[in-house]
């Protein structure tokens, strides 16, 4: 069985860059959420053998986050690309963008929120929201100054060629 480590590491995921927590006997990975300044002000848990169906649950469910007030995920990445940033709904569709030495955050939900408007604002960049092909995307892609649909359901789904020419074309 492949370690936790391993598996972020097969979803494109920088361990340097965002140096999770990975608990490997509880086989769960624990992402830091930050304010611009870096001052820390939640979490994100990932659980490769969680199950899905079971939305926020911290102990059985694939993925739990808690946070004070709307933080995105993914803040340390900001200084890759210092004109773009590209939005995302999940870590691994971040990853997707940051393994390859550009800005992304993740916005931790098939809901953003109005504050994410307002934290977005302040980033001054132009912000390409990168929206899976379904509801929500379509909800994502009103954050965005660009919207992106992916050709598949879900970006983590989309080949390497699709993320690249996505930089090729916003990424400057």
């Amino acid at each position: 069985m492949e370690t936790v480590a391993e598996h972020l590491k097969s979803r494109h995921m920088d361990l340097n860059l965002h140096r999770p927590f990975v608990d490997e006997e509880e086989r769960v990975a624990t992402f830091w959420l930050y304010t611009p300044d870096l001052r820390s002000v939640g979490y994100h848990q990932y659980r490769p053998e969680g199950e899905k169906k079971l939305p926020n649950d911290f102990k059985n469910g694939k993925y739990f986050t808690w946070r004070k007030g709307y933080h995105p995920w993914g803040v340390e990445s900001l200084r890759l690309s210092p004109s773009v940033v590209f939005l995302t709904e999940g870590v691994f569709d971040a990853c997707r963008f940051t393994n390859l030495g550009y800005s992304a955050l993740a916005v931790l939900s098939n809901d953003p929120q109005s504050d994410l408007k307002n934290w977005l604002t302040m980033l001054n960049r132009k912000v390409v929201a990168v929206c899976d092909n379904d509801a929500a995307g379509k909800r994502l892609a009103k954050f965005g100054h660009e919207a992106v649909f992916t050709d598949q359901k879900d970006l983590g789904d989309e080949s390497g060629e699709f993320v690249m020419n996505l930089i090729k074309e916003y990424g400057q």
